[in-house]
């Protein structure tokens, strides 16, 4: 019985050092959502529409050769840059771990695999790469079946992030998400959380809706004002005009951080944009996009066909500005001034109030001014980290200087529109009391000579109506010249 009992206590430790001496499976990741904050899919999309705009017929032909055929003509047209990708940086420092202890890494993929190969090479992580190849899309049950075949069931770990990996997770040892929530599988088990969590996109994208920026929407109630037509009617189409120019200028923030995602991801705080993060999904922000904007244009045509042609005209300007326009020199900067200007349109538009040319050349100018003020703190912060080309832009460190200039003097031409202005018989005529709107002119002059001073001091940031909007200073001189012009009217 002794040494039966001895027997059977040897046996169990065989059996454990056996174990112990087991080979760990390979440890299979999931690229798109999973690796990456993000989508190759959606990369290379949106990368061909800003580099290859021209050719966008060509897209629903390649859809004809299937989803596997559409990725690998997408990938024979453009490749996303693997260094400018959002990763899951603590996926990555778990997988470096794991790697240290000599684990077989795989990355399995839907993304072609010309795709998936480069970005291997960049992380220099992966002893496998398995991606669609050969007309089969390695998505679900495809890749399932794949990996199955090459480790054998329940022969892997696998890490992926929505429905479609359910059945990888079933056929593997270990089922890991870097989702908040487990997903259930039909076998009882559920997935282990793994990675950086992902969060829901919906505050993500009120943010890159940036309503912040709807500051400048407020342009449009300036011709009630300056016309002095401020009653009931006039008041509520211009709040029309408003929310129709914010739904505007939402859709073209979507559109533009979605064109910029890649040169955004090497800026220091642009990269913190939720499209650049990988935060809010380029489909939802692709798809937003045009909504918003549908959504500015009905609203118009329900209430005043001339607005929704000033909205329709501001919107295909934004539309060329980001496809194209903004990486022109010089242009870009002329096409910010006229995008500006035409908010004060589309509220003479709301309105039927017509604008003076006094108003539209003194905006014209001061938002020249700002635009150039723009780039200017761009180039002096690109300067300062050693720098010498702007990212996706067509100037470089030593085109400082001379946007300077040019802003300094827009700004002093519009003062000199102003003084020009208070002369005028427009004046006489629509305030009783013009002499008071003399004070406004020291303090414009102190304004723009304080802002572009700080500009060159590199102490206003890369949006100069962000910084005044919390600076004290000009808020201060703001609430005066609201206040000279009130008093000019009374």
């Amino acid at each position: 019985m002794a040494s039966s009992s001895v027997n059977t206590g040897s046996s169990n430790s065989m059996e454990h050092d056996k174990s112990q001496l087991a080979p760990v499976p390979p440890l299979v990741v999931d690229l798109d959502g999973t690796l990456i904050h993000s989508d190759l899919l959606w990369e290379a999309l949106v990368l061909f529409i800003r580099t290859r705009f021209l050719h966008l017929w060509r897209l629903p032909l390649w859809l004809f050769k299937g989803k596997a055929g559409f990725k690998r003509e997408l990938a024979a047209a453009v490749c996303p840059n693997p260094a400018t990708l959002p990763y899951d940086r603590t996926l990555l420092a778990l997988l470096a771990e794991e790697r240290k202890t000599g684990r077989l890494l795989v990355l399995a993929t839907g993304s072609e695999r010309s795709f998936a190969e480069r970005i291997a090479a960049h992380l220099d992580l992966f002893d496998h790469v398995h991606a669609t190849d050969a007309g089969i899309n390695l998505t679900s049950h495809n890749k399932a079946c794949h990996l199955v075949d090459t480790y054998g069931d329940k022969g892997f770990d696998y890490i992926g992030n929505a429905g479609a990996d359910r059945a990888v997770w079933l056929r593997s040892r270990n089922a890991f998400s870097v989702t908040a929530r487990p997903f259930r599988l039909d076998d009882g088990r559920a997935t282990e959380q793994m990675g950086a969590v992902r969060a829901g996109w919906g505050m993500a994208l009120l943010k890159a809706m940036r309503p912040r920026q709807w500051l400048k929407n407020l342009l449009v109630f300036l011709p009630m004002l300056a016309g002095h037509a401020i009653n009931a009617d006039t008041a509520l189409q211009s709040l029309l005009a408003f929310v129709a120019f914010s739904l505007c200028a939402s859709s073209a923030y979507l559109l533009n951080d979605a064109l910029d995602a890649g040169d955004d991801r090497i800026h220091p705080t642009k990269r913190k944009r939720p499209i650049a993060a990988g935060t809010l999904p380029l489909p939802v922000a692709m798809f937003a996009s045009p909504l918003l904007a549908a959504c500015a244009l009905a609203l118009c045509a329900a209430f005043n066909p001339l607005l929704l042609a000033a909205v329709g005209l501001y919107f295909a300007a934004t539309l060329c500005y980001s496809l194209y326009l903004k990486r022109l020199l010089v242009i870009d900067i002329v096409t910010l001034a006229i995008l500006y200007s035409m908010r004060i349109l589309g509220g003479a538009a709301a309105t039927g109030i017509e604008p003076s040319f006094w108003l539209l050349a003194f905006s014209f100018f001061i938002f020249l001014s700002l635009a150039l003020l723009k780039r200017h703190s761009e180039l002096f912060n690109l300067h300062r980290r050693g720098k010498e080309k702007a990212a996706g832009r067509a100037y470089t460190t030593a085109d400082k200087g001379p946007i300077g200039v040019m802003g300094v003097n827009s700004a002093f031409m519009s003062v000199l529109i102003f003084i020009l202005y208070f002369q005028s018989q427009n004046v006489q005529m629509l305030y009783p009391h013009p002499a008071w709107l003399a004070g406004i002119v020291p303090l414009l002059a102190f304004w723009l000579g304080r802002l572009w001073t700080l500009s060159y001091r590199g102490q206003v940031n890369e949006d100069p109506v962000l910084y005044v909007s919390r600076d004290p200073v000009s808020l201060v001189v703001v609430a005066l010249c609201v206040a000279l012009a009130a008093l000019a009217s009374l």
